[in-house]
């Protein structure tokens, strides 16, 4: 059991906001296990029992699983090693290139331990999970008012972590569902000491790019792996070379036996956000704003750094993340809401809730309890329309590096040092040292050009916004002018912006560090700065007021709606949280007449070579295919290598890097993406058309094995 537990799973009826029922709907809290058809799911494939999946006494599957930075992992040998996406590890393989060791571009493989860098990454473990809802609401009451409820609920939240933790070294944490109707703690074992053990090249890594990101077919090998280590008396610790693997509880096997149609697959991981159980408002304001507002604004940004890292290696490596996160987001939010439209999505949630009304109007208490819940919702959307596009431009240009860097220095100087008897005190190098650490790490991936385009292109965005939710900082540097004045206008601002302070150059930054306070305050970024979070601080008053509204309404709506749905069995949305999904490997028909297969190979890799990024093909992967050299690996269905392949799984970000496993406990590929069609998912499933993305275990031991030569790595894993 330690090393080869699995699970899969198939076939479940139940209704989330539709009358219509899905096949494998839902991201379900691994409580929930005993409740799910494990009868017909052992039909399809399943042989493991709810206890060996999730166990409250012993070890399980969810053992395996770790919470990773933006993903999931899973740990796959004895000593620590961890599976993952390439887009996962990405971060942490940006941190440690340069033009001359460029491991995004020709990958990275540790020959053995004494080579694995450290990434900075932390990688937690659910040890145990417990519903509080009773804990957490003990005490609190509907006649309080919003405001000193929530004040409640985080009291007695923050008193049931520290209960729950006590001398333990484990991080604790509760967290809401069904916006506030349930809560559960969280029990989580941190490691923060993880490094990276192996990458593929960017041209097997990230093959297709942004083309075909959130794409079928896909032909991407997305996946790398990590080390988990820990001090030498086996408990979690800072890097150290002393420092030795960890070994976890479980590991889960490889299998090289593939699939068919049809086959059990399930995915045990940490799902980002959905928003399946939000209201008509909220839909369409996120359909008609929030989303094109943002779409616009991350369209903005890209173009610069895409066209800055065009002319320059180093910008490229610098930006890499960011642009490859700006990206996905953007292409993420154009599928939303092209998946809307195709949905009629807001017609079935205004369907939906109309049934819901009936229901609540069927009883004099219902109505007198639940009766303004809609109204009060749909009044609160249209609150957030006059502050919602000045709060997402906010957003963006607090993104910027220089910016950051400016309210750093503002911390700084906003907490002095004081002695026993409250008296400031000069600052000392340890309390210079995180600011110092702060200015090496924004030049490193900063490059000032592109900061300047950005933020004069944001300027000029805002100066588009209706009057009322321009940034009133940008309005008084632009004032009337408009076309060429305009442009011009605000090119000198900030060309004088950036010449006058002194945040524009790391000496200049630790010149201006070993200033008093009010120099520091003086300095022409930090004054631009300071207007500009004084601009945020009232959106913040607004949009803390807007949330703590907006969420006990919620709160009353899932309230009620569960007592609507009270004979189905209902997920809650995901929230980053441990859960499991189930379904079957299945091909994708999207349209009419089209008909997509459920798997992809390296005959299709070749297919698209252009010879140049993204579809760029290494020489030695050319010579693999051509010479049959395959291995153990191939498909002998089709005597290639597969690639990828799809399933009807439901995840959402946060998902990427969950192993994929069949009904034996066995990993049989590593999900990484979802299909345009299924990309407002986030919002509502469909079975016809969501799709778990994955890259084929064959594959990955495949690049590990004959590409790359990482014989070290494949004889430590389990492979059947």
């Amino acid at each position: 059991m330690k090393r080869l537990i699995t699970f899969a799973f198939s076939l479940c009826t139940f209704v989330v906001f539709f009358a219509g029922r899905t096949m494998d709907e839902g991201m379900w809290l691994l409580d929930s296990i005993n409740k799910l058809p494990i009868a017909e799911m052992k039909k399809h494939g399943l042989e493991l029992t709810p206890e060996q999946i999730y166990s409250t006494t012993g070890t399980s599957v969810k053992d395996a699983i770790v919470i990773l930075p933006g993903g999931t992992g899973t740990y796959v040998s004895a000593d620590g090693l961890i599976l993952t996406n390439h887009h996962i590890a990405f971060a942490g393989i940006q941190a440690l290139s340069s033009v001359q060791d460029d491991y995004l571009k020709n990958g990275f493989l540790a020959k053995n331990r004494e080579g694995e860098l450290s990434t900075g990454y932390t990688a937690q473990r659910v040890v145990a999970m417990k519903d509080v809802t009773d804990e957490v609401l003990a005490g609190v009451s509907d006649t309080m008012s919003v405001d000193i409820r929530v004040d409640a609920i985080r009291t007695k939240s923050r008193q049931v972590e520290k209960d729950a933790k006590g001398a333990t070294d484990f991080t604790c944490t509760v967290s809401e569902m069904f916006n506030g109707v349930k809560y559960y703690l969280f029990t989580y074992e941190q490691l923060s000491d993880v490094r990276l053990v192996y990458a593929p090249p960017s041209a097997i890594g990230n093959f297709g790019g942004e083309v075909d990101n959130w794409q079928w077919p896909r032909h991407t090998g997305d996946f790398a792996f990590l080390r988990a280590y820990v001090g030498p008396d086996g408990k979690a610790a800072k890097y150290s070379k002393e420092n030795v693997p960890y070994r976890p509880k479980v590991f889960l096997p490889f299998s090289i036996q593939g699939y068919k149609e049809g086959s059990l697959a399930m995915i045990m991981g940490f799902p980002g956000r959905t928003y399946r159980y939000r209201e008509a408002a909220s839909v369409q304001l996120a359909r008609d704003e929030t989303l094109p507002t943002f779409i616009d604004l991350f369209k903005t940004r890209m173009d610069i750094i895409d066209n800055a890292g065009k002319r320059n290696r180093e910008v490229e490596i610098k930006y890499a993340t960011k642009v490859r996160r700006i990206a996905n987001a953007y292409k993420n939010y154009l599928g939303t809401l092209e998946g809307m439209g195709r949905s009629d999505l807001l017609r079935l949630k205004r369907s939906e809730e109309a049934k819901f009304m009936e229901y609540i109007n069927s009883t004099p208490d219902r109505s007198a309890r639940y009766g303004s819940v809609l109204p009060d919702l749909e009044k609160a959307a249209t609150e957030l329309r006059t502050f919602n596009k000045k709060n997402i431009l906010l957003t963006n240009i607090f993104a910027l590096d220089i910016l950051v860097l400016a309210n750093r220095f503002k911390s700084y100087i906003d907490s002095p040092p004081k002695d026993s008897l409250g008296n400031m005190l000069d600052p000392t190098e340890k309390e210079r040292g995180p600011v110092r650490a702060a200015i090496a790490s924004t030049f490193k991936d900063c490059d000032l050009r592109v900061e300047k385009e950005t933020l004069m292109a944001l300027m000029l965005k805002s100066s588009d916004f209706p009057v009322d939710q321009q940034s009133t900082t940008f309005r008084e540097i632009i004032g009337n002018t408009t076309g060429e004045d305009r442009e011009r206008r605000v090119r000198e601002f900030v060309d004088d912006l950036y010449e006058d302070t002194k945040l524009a150059t790391p000496a200049s930054c630790e010149k201006l560090l070993m200033k008093d306070a009010g120099a520091i305050k003086k300095d022409e970024f930090m004054k631009f700065a300071a207007k500009l979070n004084a601009e945020q601080a009232v959106l913040q008053v607004k949009s803390a007021k807007f949330n703590s509204l907006v969420g006990q309404l919620r709160r009353k709506f899932l309230e009620a709606w569960l007592g609507w749905k009270h004979n189905d069995l209902i997920y809650p949305d995901a929230n980053r949280t441990l859960r499991v999904t189930y379904g079957e490997i299945k091909p994708l028909h999207p349209r009419d007449a089209v008909n997509l297969s459920l798997e992809t190979t390296l005959a299709g890799v070749l297919e698209k070579e252009t010879g140049e990024d993204p579809f760029f093909v290494p020489a030695r992967l050319k010579e693999l295919w051509k010479k049959k050299d395959f291995g153990r690996y191939a498909d002998p269905k089709v005597n290639d290598i597969p690639i990828a392949f799809i399933s009807d799984l439901d995840i959402t970000g946060g998902n990427s890097g969950s192993s994929v496993i069949n009904g034996k406990g066995e990993i049989i590929g590593c999900a990484f993406d979802g299909n345009w069609e299924g990309v407002v998912g986030d919002y509502v499933f469909q079975d016809e058309y969501n799709r778990t993305i994955s890259v084929d275990a064959r594959y990955i031991l495949f690049v590990l094995d004959k590409f790359s030569g990482a014989e070290n790595i494949v004889k430590e894993l389990v492979i059947h």
